[in-house]
């Protein structure tokens, strides 16, 4: 082996070594309130508190196939058809709200008028609780998909906005006059300084949209939806089916924590540059 080669694995070594690091005060966390959670099913009925260990025995059977959901005539009868189409939901909220809002957040941040006329909108839907629109949506689009995409898109759009403007507003002017003094475009300078920029500010924007659109996606499932994981926690509610409600939560739980560790490591991966960005005067 050459010595050429060694720091390049050794880097690389270091690198899965980061990658499989852990904080052991979070998973003391998780054992700590599996712990409780154990301790309360042993003190309470099985119909009110089941135990882990019969939630992740219900998951895991009912994952793939679940007979008896079929007779609350679910087109999907099982937890992870019903989670398919509640991801997609998610999903398809995400790119709709997230492209209708960065360009308008970044454009307001820079057009006083538009921003008057945008600002109080936005400023009132994301004042009042977003599921009010819900009954709406529900007369006017039914129970199908479309009016569960657009509630969580709603509420995609005002997270993302106020993360693009804000994210617009920090930079600070002394960059963008001297692009123009240079003679930048107002193009360039939307190219080259304003979106590489407010890059990192409107990736955790969205990631925070990311982490509440699960749950409001399940709710809006709950108010009507004919399939998801949250039309499956409605039927089973209606059967008093405890352990199958904890089983769909656990499963939601699962999905939306992954999802934010994925973004996670995304948005370090795509903002490595900013970390990396030596300081002025350093």
């Amino acid at each position: 082996m050459s010595l050429t080669t060694m720091p390049v694995r050794d880097g690389g070594a270091r690198r899965v070594t980061r990658a499989l690091r852990f904080d052991p005060m979070a998973w003391l966390g998780i054992l700590l309130l599996l712990l409780v959670w154990e301790l309360a099913a042993c003190l309470l009925p099985p119909a009110i508190l089941p135990a882990p260990l019969g939630v992740v025995r219900r998951l895991c059977s009912e994952f793939l196939s679940a007979p008896d959901l079929s007779y609350f005539g679910l087109a999907n009868a099982s937890l992870l058809g019903s989670m398919t189409y509640t991801a997609e939901n998610v999903l398809l909220a995400m790119i709709v709200g997230a492209a209708f809002a960065i360009p308008l957040g970044l454009v307001t941040a820079r057009q006083e008028l538009i921003r008057a006329v945008i600002d109080p909108v936005m400023m009132t839907v994301g004042t009042v609780p977003i599921l009010i629109l819900a009954p709406f949506l529900l007369i006017w689009f039914g129970v199908g998909r479309a009016s569960a995409v657009l509630l969580v898109t709603f509420y995609v759009i005002v997270v993302v906005y106020v993360a693009a403007q804000r994210a617009a507003e920090n930079i600070a002017p002394v960059f963008e006059d001297y692009a123009a003094t240079l003679g930048a475009s107002p193009r360039a300078v939307l190219r080259d300084i304003l979106i590489p920029a407010t890059i990192p500010e409107i990736l955790g924007g969205l990631r925070i949209a990311l982490a509440g659109a699960w749950g409001l996606e399940a709710v809006s499932e709950l108010l009507g939806a004919q399939q998801g994981i949250g039309k499956i926690i409605e039927v089973l509610a209606g059967a008093t089916d405890a352990q199958g409600i904890m089983a769909a939560l656990l499963l939601l739980g699962l999905v939306a924590t992954v999802c934010d560790g994925c973004a996670a490591w995304a948005i370090h991966r795509l903002t490595r540059w900013k970390s990396s960005t030596p300081v002025a005067g350093a």
